[in-house]
């Protein structure tokens, strides 16, 4: 699949839905998926090296010589981060590289929808069997266990990409949230 470098902190402004375009010194007749990923840039706190979702790149518009804009559609697919060495022009990535995540966990609305899924069906549970002090593996529907461990090894991995975490970012994603267990 065709990837692009970009800044860590422009990456993250897509995975959380509040970038839907990047400026380019170049254009490409290339258009649809796209893994987007962060530069080597070492900036605390912020992804490097990294692939970080796929887009779809639907148009691009040269706005001035030398100067394109990059359209993608507001739906950002998350993946699971993987090493990348991009640089700012189009390169290729092994599409087996590629793990789609049930859901964006980088933004808000998506993982609040993820959290709730996972919560309702816990809360049915429980009330069914209180006297439980944990829920057995087998009991847990594959929808919801996908859900819980791409919350849990999504964060891990994302983790690893980390420039000089933050401490807020030590503490919370190394914390298992789910701790579910593969079948």
């Amino acid at each position: 699949m065709k990837a692009v470098g970009m800044e860590p902190q422009v990456l993250i402004d897509i995975l959380v839905g509040a970038k839907i375009g990047v400026v380019y010194p170049f254009g490409t007749d290339h258009r649809g998926d796209l893994v987007v990923t962060s530069y080597a840039l070492k900036q605390a706190g912020l992804p490097s090296n990294m692939a970080g979702a796929v887009v779809q790149l639907e148009d691009v518009e040269e706005t001035a010589p030398g100067n394109f804009v990059w359209k993608f559609n507001p739906d950002v697919k998350l993946i699971r981060p993987f090493k990348v060495h991009g640089t700012m022009e189009l390169f290729d990535v092994d599409d087996d590289q590629i793990h789609y995540e049930p859901t964006n966990w980088f933004n808000i609305e998506k993982e609040n929808e993820g959290h709730a899924k996972i919560a309702a069906w816990m809360d049915s549970y429980v009330a069914e069997h209180p006297d439980l002090d944990r829920v057995p593996r087998a009991d847990i529907p594959a929808d919801i266990a996908e859900l819980a461990m791409s919350f849990d090894d999504w964060r891990a991995a994302y983790f690893t990409f980390l420039f000089k975490p933050l401490k807020a970012q030590r503490q919370e994603l190394r914390t298992k949230r789910y701790d579910v267990e593969p079948l």
